[in-house]
């Protein structure tokens, strides 16, 4: 009996998770695999659609099917280590810093930045009276050519008033190196993670397969006051990003 495409969707998996095809490499071509299996093209495209939706391969035109990266691995260390004026690297944020020893090329996108009186939810999180004024930045973090973080934060007016967090630019070294040189001691920061299906916008920006799920992060930090000083809120791809809460206290 021909082997029908969830076989063959666990024989590729199998030689993926062992390493005979390597993130980076390019699978066989349909034609190739059809041949192997002795089954048809479309057999085949059933199965390759099953591993895009794990998250196992991607297909680009020029390419063919590709082997994914692994997630980029974003630590609480690189948010950490973001407010030490001494490391080497500073002109990179977290994300740009976890790609990097990752060997994952990156880029941040500023798509908006602005002051707007403060949504509910934001204002309830950053504890400020209703419609009080933010400073809203909106970005996007690619791993490669690939879209992986939708990004936004909102920052008190009067903290980011005169300072890079109001410019339209790129911030250079991250939010929280623009906080720290602005005179802001951050002390603590809370996150409150969940896994969820995606919106339909977002589902379309991610290119997300129709069963894809995201990471939702909502992360409120704090200075040594106890003042909510940024509120983030990102959703991430999540066969692109793994967040990692390492070196924390036991007690």
């Amino acid at each position: 009996m021909p082997m029908g495409y969830r076989e063959i969707t666990a024989a590729l998996r199998n030689a993926i998770e062992s390493g005979t095809h390597r993130p980076g490499d390019r699978l066989p071509t349909e034609q190739a695999l059809a041949t192997q299996y002795g089954v048809s093209r479309e057999t085949v495209r059933r199965a390759l659609a099953a591993l895009k939706v794990l998250g196992l391969v991607t297909t680009a035109t020029s390419q063919g099917t590709v082997v994914s990266q692994p997630p980029v691995r974003v630590t609480l260390t690189h948010y950490a280590g973001a407010v030490d004026p001494t490391r080497s690297g500073r002109e990179l944020g977290p994300w740009e810093t976890a790609c990097a020893e990752q060997g994952v090329p990156s880029r941040v996108e500023v798509t908006g930045v602005g002051r707007e009186p403060a949504p509910a939810d934001v204002s309830r999180r950053l504890e400020l009276p209703p419609d009080t004024e933010v400073v809203h930045r909106q970005r996007l973090m690619y791993a490669g050519d690939d879209l992986a973080q939708l990004q936004e934060s909102w920052i008190p007016a009067d903290i980011a008033a005169g300072t890079a967090l109001e410019h339209s630019a790129k911030v250079v070294g991250g939010l929280y190196a623009a906080l720290t040189a602005a005179g802001v001691e951050l002390a603590t920061a809370t996150e409150e993670v969940t896994g969820r299906a995606p919106t339909a916008d977002e589902q379309r920006r991610l290119d997300l397969p129709d069963a894809g799920m995201v990471l939702e992060t909502w992360r409120t930090t704090r200075d040594r006051a106890g003042r909510p000083v940024e509120l983030l809120r990102s959703v991430a791809d999540a066969r692109r990003v793994a967040r990692i809460y390492d070196r924390m206290p036991l007690g």
